[in-house]
């Protein structure tokens, strides 16, 4: 069984409130009226792209595509909105769009990574559909654009660099003009890039609570709409949640969710679990410790976690376990680590 190529709802609803023509007119040719798609939470890839297309014959230029994705607040985009909005660092809410953004969209899959100078949300079409993955492609790289402006408090600069790998499209001095990033067309990928110095600027929205709540939320909306996907990642998101969970918890720790009780959340038996997992060449115990290194180093990070707080988060009955734990993974104590 393959996964449903879908997005949020609210594309479609956006466009037409825009106003550009009547709501008959852009809906022509889809199974949809406005009453009904008032009360959808995702719409499939091909009506959008027919929406999409009887918009693009209603408007006068090509710019539309910015034009729409300027008035698409992040909000609008739900808990992955609320996540990205409320985390502490800008690379922190481009992580959550790149490893999240299916709680919302299946249409491009998304990928975060690293160069010597920019840090990128790199992202691929998987509608096969040109026309619409070249308009998506723009909306979406301006949506992110006005993400990037809210947390600087101000416009993003030429120094950001929006990569199409569409070539120039008619009107195209419009289109870029609709950007205040650098545009380019024909290129290697779609991505949009940031200083990589950016990527520890400080969000003036971050709300911890909001942020882990909202990073929960989509972690379990992915799980509720997977139809295939890996075990192992499955596993990892489950383990997330309880350590996100015990970050807004202050009344003491509780310990992370066994195999077995994972097992019985995902309806398998804890052999049959062990099993897929060994088929990915991974176990319950490489996760978990996976998890609690990646964790370890986020919390040793900020002053306010005392080393027995970490270990007592990361489910370590006794803080000298958690020490030896961490002295296996990088050859010193977390005191010397966190003091170098």
């Amino acid at each position: 069984m393959t996964r449903t190529i879908e997005l949020s709802a609210a594309y479609a609803r956006l466009a037409l409130q825009t106003g550009v023509a009547p709501a008959d007119t852009l809906l022509q040719g889809i199974n949809l009226t406005t009453e009904v798609l008032a009360g959808m939470e995702f719409i499939d890839a091909q009506s959008l792209a027919m929406l999409f297309r009887n918009y693009d014959r209603c408007v006068p230029d090509r710019a539309w595509t910015t034009r729409l994705g300027a008035q698409f607040n992040i909000a609008a985009h739900g808990p992955l909105g609320f996540a990205a909005l409320s985390a502490p660092t800008l690379g922190a809410a481009l992580d959550v769009m790149g490893t999240l953004q299916e709680s919302r969209n299946t249409t491009f899959s998304a990928h975060i990574y690293a160069t010597d100078t920019h840090y990128v949300l790199q992202f691929q079409d998987a509608t096969a559909e040109p026309d619409f993955a070249q308009w998506l492609m723009e909306v979406v790289c301006k949506v992110m654009e006005e993400l990037l402006s809210a947390i600087l408090g101000h416009a993003v600069s030429k120094n950001v660099i929006i990569c199409f790998t569409h070539p120039p499209p008619r009107d195209c001095e419009l289109v870029v003009a609709g950007f205040n990033g650098t545009v380019r067309f024909n290129a290697a990928e779609n991505s949009i890039a940031v200083p990589l110095a950016w990527r520890h600027l400080p969000s003036p929205l971050y709300d911890e609570p909001v942020y882990r709540a909202n990073v929960i939320k989509c972690r379990e909306l992915i799980a509720a709409r997977e139809q295939i996907g890996s075990i192992a990642i499955a596993v990892r998101n489950r383990l997330r949640n309880h350590f996100d969970s015990q970050l807004l918890h202050t009344d003491g720790a509780d310990a992370p969710p066994t195999l077995e009780q994972i097992a019985e959340l995902m309806h398998l038996t804890p052999r049959t679990l062990i099993r897929k997992l060994q088929r990915e060449q991974s176990t319950y115990k490489r996760e978990l410790e996976s998890l609690r290194r990646e964790y370890a180093e986020r919390l040793l990070q900020n002053a306010r976690h005392k080393v027995a707080d970490v270990a007592e988060i990361l489910g370590y009955r006794e803080a000298a376990n958690f020490t030896r734990a961490f002295k296996r993974w990088y050859g010193e104590s977390p005191a010397a680590w966190r003091r170098r």
